[in-house]
């Protein structure tokens, strides 16, 4: 998409400029603009309430990971995520994506939070709903296109379990106190399943949506009804570009979502801790739900050793909960405390 010329920072009406080349028809004349605060890391604004154009900050150099991702399910139909409506390059770099926005939408850390608070069951029906929509998102990836024209291949696992181990000695090195000490005693049980991924040879590999979690999800309402949708395909921001693009196992985004789910859980315990018990029992009930779900709607994604693949890259997500704990969000650290520690109790 061709543009007029802005700062990295849009200065007021460029946006409003964007959204009129990419879709005319939703965009008149009077349109305004409203920033989204709550975007910390590009700046977000939404264009007559109806495009939102996120503004990457910095630009970010082509090939763009999560631009491609989102054109190629475009292309193969895949419709459970806002409307991708195009880029804006510039300089050998994309300095705006843009996309259809979702009035009243807000992401999974809210609105399921709230759904388990006050309807376990109905947080339960989610959890089916969640792991479905990856298995469709997962297929939709699989789909060659012009853009991705072999997206499948097989590959080892090993970058995954050299990824685990060094997550695991960061983790260690890094998290301090109790939650630390909790840690520790159950390295020996996290290494060796984490070297199972040595063992098991060649899988299937693809392109994953790379950080899939609740937040992910957006939900404009609150009834069974009601459309979810899977955003933000940019990858996992601990990851470096050439890692992100790399074709990896879907595995990775179900451990992903599994975990996630067991994250909600632990959210609500915090707020209310009376209810411990009763969340546990829903965690597990949750994760198998979802992961029922998943290999239902799309068995042929499941994988050789696909049991021991995912507790593995369960406790891989963990770790990597950890280590972003302690870089970013010391707050965070309660969460993947106890979902390990429920992981692997000790005798």
């Amino acid at each position: 998409m061709t543009a007029p010329e802005v700062d990295d920072i849009a200065p007021g009406g460029a946006s409003t400029a964007l959204a009129r080349q990419a879709a005319p028809h939703l965009v008149p004349a009077d349109a305004d603009e409203r920033v989204i605060s709550t975007d910390q890391v590009n700046h977000s604004v939404v264009v007559a309430g109806a495009v939102v154009v996120k503004w990457l900050r910095p630009p970010a150099p082509l090939p763009h990971r999560g631009a491609e991702v989102l054109a190629h399910l475009r292309e193969v139909g895949f419709t459970e995520m806002p409307e991708f409506l195009g880029t804006h390059e510039r300089a050998g770099c994309v300095v705006a994506m843009l996309s259809r926005y979702i009035p009243h939408a807000r992401e999974g850390w809210d609105w399921y939070v709230d759904e388990l608070t006050n309807d376990p069951t109905a947080a339960v029906a989610t959890a089916t709903r969640l792991g479905a929509l990856t298995a469709r998102l997962h297929r939709a990836l699989a789909t060659p296109s012009s853009i991705v024209p072999t997206p499948v291949d097989t590959a080892t696992l090993l970058d995954e379990a050299r990824r685990g181990a060094a997550l695991l000695d960061e983790a260690l090195g890094c998290t301090a106190g109790e939650a630390g000490e909790r840690l520790a005693a159950r390295a020996p049980l996290v290494r060796p399943a984490i070297d199972v991924l040595h063992q098991v040879g060649a899988m299937p590999v693809q392109p994953i949506h790379g950080d899939l979690h609740a937040g992910q999800f957006l939900r404009a309402g609150d009834t069974p009804h009601d459309s979810i949708v899977v955003t933000d395909f940019d990858g996992n921001p601990l990851l470096d570009p050439a890692e992100q693009r790399r074709p990896r196992s879907t595995l990775v985004d179900l451990a992903a979502l599994l975990q996630s789910i067991d994250h909600v859980g632990r959210m609500v315990v915090k707020r209310n801790p009376h209810r411990a018990a009763e969340v546990e029992a829903w965690i597990g009930d949750a994760i198998d739900t979802a992961h029922a779900a998943y290999r239902s709607e799309w068995p042929e994604g499941t994988t050789p050793h696909h049991d021991e693949v995912l507790t593995a890259l369960r406790a891989i997500q963990e770790l990597h909960e950890f280590v972003y704990a302690a870089r970013a969000l010391p707050v965070w650290l309660y969460v993947p405390d106890a979902a390990l520690t429920a992981m692997f109790p000790l005798d």
